[in-house]
């Protein structure tokens, strides 16, 4: 079935780019990772790919700079782009708050049934003796020097996949492939991390979080890959005019700018998980959105990303509002 969509995708690809600026997709890097491919002619079209391998929300390619520093030309040709059911509601998000128009894209989506996190392949096999790999019926097949391992994908899926509510895209024109049921349905199950975390005690959950964020080196990573943080060029963590926070790289100050960089997405975030896969400390840094998520949806019954004539909450003032 993957290698049909492949076709299916490279069908519509070709068929579209002549109208195109350029089509934005994954292709294989390595055998367990996908890298972004920029196509702007027919004989690349081949190297696009998709499956549970894709695991970059690609969104952020539209917004970040240099292409905030040149807004397009009125008769500009639309992108294309590739998105799984997360990545459509950073786009929603992203037309939301007017960082793109929605003629501005070609949505290409593809129904995601979760991705590979390589980081977990790594407890099953020795990442540098993996010659191939592949999915067939739910189940990761890896080849290496000397042994085929088959691990259940269940078990190497991202932390953000495995309580996913919206595996299909929310909006596109070109849909790739069969829908996929959602793991979830409701938040009982969505936020099963953050309610584990809350049950705890007070000075455990200060504990964890310590612990956790004293691994931090500021790399800034998780802000660069977050398709919804546009402002790095004034982001406080490096402007001097105000000073807002230093360079030193005690634990407190860590601890501010995490918390700064997740009530910047309050009612923005859209769970795609990026800061969390990109982090090289490997700090569940997702959680902290997913708890501010939590708390939109059970005061103001909102979730981000899914209706693009939609407001976010706290781009609004409404002092009437009866659910504060």
């Amino acid at each position: 079935m993957l290698e049909t969509d492949r076709n299916q995708l490279h069908k519509c690809v070709e068929e579209a780019l002549p109208e195109l600026d350029m089509m934005i997709g994954w292709t294989r890097c390595d055998p367990l990772q996908t890298t972004p491919v920029f196509i702007r002619d027919a004989k690349s079209i081949s190297s696009l790919t998709l499956g549970p391998f894709c695991s970059q929300n690609l969104a952020g390619y539209l917004v970040k700079p240099p292409a905030l520093d040149a807004p397009p030309k009125p008769d500009a040709k639309p992108i294309g782009i590739c998105v799984k059911g997360c990545d459509s509601r950073s786009l929603v998000a992203l037309i939301q708050e007017k960082f793109i128009t929605r003629q501005r894209v070609r949505i290409f989506g593809i129904p995601c049934g979760g991705t590979v996190d390589w980081r977990k392949v790594a407890r099953h096999v020795e990442l540098g003796s993996v010659k191939s790999a592949d999915v067939q019926d739910r189940v990761l097949v890896i080849e290496d020097s000397t042994t085929t391992h088959r691990i259940a994908l269940e078990e190497v899926l991202s932390r953000k996949c495995l309580g996913c509510r919206h595996p299909n895209p929310v909006i596109s024109d070109v849909l790739i492939g069969a829908e996929v049921s959602p793991r979830s349905t409701g938040m009982e199950t969505s936020y099963r991390d953050v309610d584990e975390l809350d049950a705890k005690p007070l000075e455990e959950r200060l504990a964890f979080w310590q612990s956790e964020l004293d691994r931090c080196i500021r790399c800034y990573a998780c802000r660069n890959a977050c398709p919804l943080c546009v402002c790095q060029d004034r982001c406080i963590v490096e402007t001097r005019e105000p000073r807002w926070l230093t360079q030193h790289v005690g634990v407190p100050e860590k601890f501010l700018f995490h918390f700064i960089h997740a009530m910047h997405l309050a009612g923005r975030c859209t769970g795609c998980g990026e800061c969390e896969r990109v982090c090289p400390m490997d700090i569940p840094v997702t959680l902290i959105k997913e708890k501010l998520n939590k708390i939109m949806e059970e005061m103001l019954g909102y979730s981000a990303g899914l209706d693009p004539e939609a407001v976010p909450p706290l781009l609004t003032f409404n002092p009437g509002e009866t659910e504060i």
